[in-house]
């Protein structure tokens, strides 16, 4: 499997499991009440770890998007 392939598929899964457990990364309400997609929101989220210490917390590495990936790549080298 290609890394590239490999890694977006462990984001979609990444964003799944933290608008379920999270909530309101993704979907979030507007101003009007309706809900609509904030990419904005869910880029600031991914990223978030590289300027947050706290999100390294252990009860936190399951929502931490870098420590995922980092674990994730590990994985994928590690198979090969």
């Amino acid at each position: 499997m290609n890394y590239l392939l490999y890694i977006f598929i462990v984001t979609v899964l990444f964003i799944v499991y933290v608008e379920y457990s999270v909530g309101g990364i993704l979907w979030r309400q507007t101003s009007s009440g309706m809900k609509s997609f904030n990419f904005g929101s869910l880029f600031n989220y991914l990223i978030d770890p590289l300027r947050q210490k706290f999100l390294w917390n252990v009860e936190l590495l399951d929502v931490n998007y870098v420590f995922v990936v980092i674990i994730s790549s590990i994985i994928y080298y590690l198979k090969i």
